[in-house]
């Protein structure tokens, strides 16, 4: 399985993001890409589950996009395999990459839960003046 050679989130793409942008506007996507994934993941399997290749092909061109900007390798590519089955009018296989999607979310969720945050807070002072 050549997905699974790919890593789940690759920090580099943030912090590249970072550079360009600012620390806080990379933080702020990865935090708004987290909180939408199940949306996006859910509209795939919804547009599938009816035969809307065209829905289909959009939602998982968005989120493979997303997900390239992200660092979500894995993830990119899934869609990527999933837009050339859609293409292709193989359901059953768009059907198969889209659980291979859903199956695939919570460990992305969770990595992109555990990465180093670009911004550093700085914690409030507590001693006493």
């Amino acid at each position: 399985m050549a997905e699974a050679s790919e890593p789940t989130l690759d920090g580099q793409y943030l912090r590249r993001l970072a550079e360009v942008c600012s620390p806080a506007a990379a933080d702020s996507f990865a935090d708004n890409y987290r909180a939408l994934l199940r949306q996006r993941v859910d509209r795939i399997i919804r547009t599938i589950g009816v035969g809307d290749r065209g829905k289909a092909v959009d939602a998982a061109l968005s989120l493979q996009t997303a997900s390239a900007m992200a660092g979500a390798l894995r993830m990119s590519h899934l869609c990527a395999k999933l837009e050339k089955a859609l293409v292709a009018a193989d359901l059953t296989a768009a059907a198969g990459t889209a659980r291979e999607i859903d199956v695939h979310l919570p460990e992305l969720q969770g990595a992109l839960l555990g990465r180093p945050r670009l911004v550093c807070h700085a914690s409030p002072d507590t001693t006493p003046s």
